[in-house]
């Protein structure tokens, strides 16, 4: 997608707050917009192991992940929505985070539902869109 808004050939996408943040980032006049309908959540996520011989270091590692720090970090090169509650959601690199009332605008799909109709929905995607 990058290559198609630096060359004009692309003026709107569907895209995450991720890939818009990253490329902002860079210099690139773009911005992500949220739909009044919600904008689908994707998720990054760390799980601990919870057996008895874990390492004690992925713990620690879960810890440095939801740090203030780490969020903040993942809030501004990554537009994230931080975890951790003291970070500043009102600083302006957040621009496009998922953070005050940009978060009400954040909606959990139903992927049962999702997945029990992808196969035809592609196929219909493939047929009409795609083409």
């Amino acid at each position: 997608m990058t290559e198609l808004f630096q060359s004009g050939q692309a003026q709107i996408a569907v895209w995450g707050t991720g890939r818009v943040q990253a490329f902002a980032n860079t210099g690139f006049p773009v911005d992500f917009i949220y739909p009044k309908e919600g904008a689908p959540i994707l998720l990054a996520s760390a799980c601990p192991v919870a057996k008895a011989s874990a390492n004690p270091l992925a713990n620690e590692f879960i810890k440095t992940l939801i740090s203030a720090p780490v969020q903040t970090a993942f809030a501004k090169e990554m537009g994230n929505g931080p975890v951790n509650t003291k970070v500043d959601v009102n600083m302006p690199e957040l621009r496009m985070a998922p953070v005050g009332a940009r978060a009400k605008l954040v909606i959990q799909p139903d992927w049962n539902a999702i997945n029990a109709q992808r196969e035809d929905w592609t196929k219909r995607w493939n047929r009409e869109v795609e083409r």
